[in-house]
C-alpha cells in the first residue's frame, strides 16, 4: 500500500511540475536599437561590442555593423549596456520597457596611450581629431613623449639614410597645440620596463631618436606583457627584436628605407575597413584608394607570414634593390599578434597637420581602434 502510494505521488508531482513549465510562457523580446561612435561623437565605430548585463550575468549580446549601428532584443528590465572595441568602451544604465531608439553613445572609456613625437609622423594629431582630447581645456588625452630631443643621445641633424625631404626643424610637422606633457623623454621610457608597463597602447612616430634601438627587446617584453605598439616607417628598428631580426612575422626590405614612390593606389584587403570607409564617407571606389602619405626614402616591407599577420593595405611602389630599381605590389600595413599583445605596423604615415581629416587619417582612425581588438 505504501508503495502505492508513494508511487501516485510521485506521478502528482510530476504531472503538477509539468503544467507549471508549460503555464510558463517565454519572456517578451523588447527590440532596442542605437549607434556607437568615436569619442568624437561623430565617427562610427564599426564591429564593437554590444553586451547587456543584469547583475553581472550577460542577457544579450551583438555586434555593431559599419555605420555603428546595432540592434538587441532583450526582455522587460533593468540592464547595464556596456559597448566596447578593444581597450576603449562605454557603460551606460538602460531601462527596457518598449522598443526603443536609444541615443547614440560615445567611446569614453580610454586605455592609457603614450605617443612618442617625430620629425615626420604625427599620429597624435589622429588621436586628437578622434576626440582623445578634454572638450573643455583642449588638452590630450595621452601622454605626448619627446622622442627626438632626448637627454642621452643628441639628435642626429643629418640622419644617415637621407633626409625624407624635410627640415630638420622637430617642430616642422608636428601641431604645436600638442606639446609632450610629461617629464620624461623616450630615453627613459625605453630603457625602464616598468614605466612602460604603464601604457596600454604606444606610438611611435617615424622620425624619432633610432638611438636606443640595443633596448628594443624591453619592447618585445612590453608587447608580450600585453601592451599594443604602432610603429611607421623608420621606427621600424625598434621592432628588431620583436620580429627576431625578420624571421618572424615580417621582414624589412634591405637596404633599408629605399622607398621612393610618393604615391600609390593602394588595394583595401580588409571588407570591413572598405565598407566603413565607403558607407561612412564615401571614399573608396572598387576597393581601392590612394595613399599619399609616403616620403622619400621610406622603409619597404619586402615579406610577411601570412600565417601570423594581417595585412591591411596592397599597392604597387617604386623601390630600389642592390640590383637596381623595381616596381613591384608590396604589403604597406600590417597587424600581427605578440603574446598577449599585437603590433601594428606601417609604410607611410601621417604628416598632415591641417585640421580634418585626409583620406589616410581616415583610414589611421579605423586602424588606432582595430590595432587594440585583434584577437
Amino acid at each position: 500500500m505504501k508503495l502505492f502510494l508513494l508511487s501516485c505521488l510521485s506521478v502528482f508531482l510530476f504531472f503538477s511540475c509539468s503544467e507549471e513549465d508549460e503555464l510558463q510562457p517565454e519572456p517578451h523580446q523588447i527590440n532596442i536599437s542605437g549607434k556607437l561612435l568615436a569619442p568624437n561623437n561623430l565617427d562610427p565605430i564599426s564591429n564593437a561590442k554590444v553586451e547587456a548585463y543584469t547583475n553581472a550575468t550577460l542577457k544579450g549580446n551583438t555586434v555593431t555593423n559599419n555605420k555603428g549601428e546595432f540592434n538587441i532584443s532583450l526582455p522587460e528590465g533593468a540592464y547595464k549596456l556596456v559597448l566596447s572595441k578593444g581597450l576603449f568602451s562605454t557603460e551606460h544604465e538602460i531601462a527596457v520597457t518598449t522598443d526603443t531608439t536609444l541615443d547614440s553613445y560615445k567611446l569614453d572609456i580610454l586605455p592609457k596611450i603614450g605617443v612618442v613625437t617625430g620629425n615626420y609622423d604625427n599620429i597624435e594629431n589622429v588621436l586628437y581629431d578622434i576626440g582623445l582630447v578634454n572638450p573643455i581645456t583642449g588638452a590630450p588625452l595621452f601622454d605626448i613623449i619627446e622622442g627626438v630631443n632626448t637627454n642621452r643621445v643628441p639628435y642626429q641633424t643629418t640622419p644617415k639614410h637621407g633626409n625624407h625631404g624635410l627640415s630638420q626643424n622637430k617642430n616642422a610637422t608636428q601641431n604645436p597645440q600638442l606639446n609632450t606633457n610629461v617629464s620624461f623623454d623616450f630615453s627613459d621610457l625605453i630603457t625602464d620596463p616598468a614605466l612602460l608597463g604603464t601604457y596600454d597602447i604606444l606610438f611611435l612616430n617615424c622620425g624619432l631618436n633610432d638611438g636606443f634601438v640595443s633596448s628594443d627587446s624591453n619592447l618585445l617584453n612590453y608587447v608580450n606583457n600585453g601592451g599594443f605598439l604602432y610603429a611607421t616607417d623608420w621606427a621600424s628598428g625598434y621592432l628588431n627584436s620583436i620580429t627576431n631580426a625578420g624571421a618572424d612575422y615580417l621582414t624589412f626590405l634591405d637596404p633599408e628605407r629605399s622607398g621612393i614612390s610618393l604615391t600609390t593606389n593602394a588595394t583595401i584587403l580588409n571588407g570591413d575597413l572598405n565598407a566603413w570607409l565607403l558607407l561612412n564617407f564615401g571614399m573608396t571606389i572598387d576597393d581601392n584608394i590612394e595613399i599619399n602619405a609616403f616620403l622619400n626614402s621610406w622603409q619597404v616591407v619586402d615579406s610577411y607570414d601570412p600565417n601570423t599577420c594581417v595585412s591591411w593595405l596592397n599597392g604597387p611602389v617604386t623601390y630600389t634593390t642592390n640590383s637596381g630599381v623595381v616596381t613591384a605590389n608590396k604589403d604597406l600595413a600590417l597587424t600581427f599578434l605578440v603574446g598577449s599583445g599585437a603590433v601594428f605596423y606601417a609604410s607611410f604615415h601621417t604628416e598632415n597637420t591641417d585640421q580634418g581629416f585626409s583620406d589616410v587619417d581616415r583610414i589611421m582612425e579605423y586602424l588606432v581602434f582595430e590595432m587594440s581588438d585583434v584577437e
